[in-house]
């Protein structure tokens, strides 16, 4: 009288994020999203477009096997354990001098590839 129904994972909210191929910690993860939430602000003009080519280029460098970085990370951002680490690195930054951060944002936004 019963069935029973193979029912699949809900695929729309699940990004398969699979890290054992890659040679990226979620430490290293977690400062390229504190850079790409704190230099833009920092940044003037076309420095600005600078950054987020280098930010995405460092991201296909650090995550190669995965179709959409971005896509992983904001994946990411929803796991505890990721949050801590996320808040661990945004302190730390932010225990850096303003003119130290900037320097580093703009050292990434002149990058050359």
């Amino acid at each position: 009288m019963s069935q029973t129904t193979n029912a699949a994972p809900n695929t729309a909210t699940t990004i398969p994020l699979d890290m054992s191929g890659m040679n990226i910690t979620k430490h290293e993860i977690a400062v390229m999203q504190v850079l790409s939430e704190i230099c833009p602000p920092m940044l003037k003009g076309n420095q600005k477009q600078r950054f987020y080519k280098s930010y995405n280029m460092q991201l296909r460098e650090l995550m190669p096997s995965l179709e959409d970085p971005k896509a992983a990370i904001q994946y990411l951002s929803t796991q505890q354990d990721y949050r801590q680490i996320l808040q661990g690195m945004r302190s730390w930054t932010m225990s850096f001098a303003k003119q130290d951060n900037q320097e580093l944002c703009e050292d990434m936004a002149n990058a050359e590839f």
